[in-house]
Formats: C-alpha cells, structure tokens, sequence
C-alpha cells in the first residue's frame, strides 16, 4: 500500500518488483470489508482493467502477518496476480 486518502476513499498501490507499476483503487476493493488500509502495510491485489483504458486493483487484501486496518506492518510491497 502506498497512499490513502481515507476522504476520498481512494488509494493505491505497487507490486512488489518495485514502484514502476501502480495501481489505484477505490475503498470498495477491500475484501475484509475495512474502508480503509494504512501506507507501508503490505496487501495483495488483482489488477483488473478499469476506467478510461487504465487498469486498476480489486480484491484488495491485507497479507499474513501484516496488520492491515489498523496499521503498522510490512513494507511497501505487495503481490498481485491477473485475473484468470
């Protein structure tokens, strides 16, 4: 994860082989149902295509080990996977 604007409800995130891939995402991606996950904490993603030809993460979920909602945990790395 990393930013959130918890006002907005929007955030993004990168993969883990570094921040030349980022993907936004709306709150309602987050599949624990949590509106909101703290920079630095490290998630796990599906990169869909989204709006105006730009792709996008869905099923947003906050990896073992990290702490997700709340905050703290992992760095700024995350997985993802495409869509079967």
């Amino acid at each position: 994860m990393t930013t959130f604007d918890a006002r907005r409800g929007w955030g993004t995130v990168t993969d883990s082989a570094g921040a030349e891939c980022e993907f936004e995402f709306h709150a309602t991606a987050i599949v624990d149902g949590s509106r909101r996950i703290d920079p630095g904490v490290s998630v796990g993603f599906a990169v869909v295509p989204g709006h105006r030809g730009r792709y996008e993460a869905r099923e947003v979920t906050v990896l073992p080990g990290a702490t997700g909602a709340t905050g703290g945990g992992g760095g700024v790395s995350a997985s993802h996977h495409e869509p079967a």
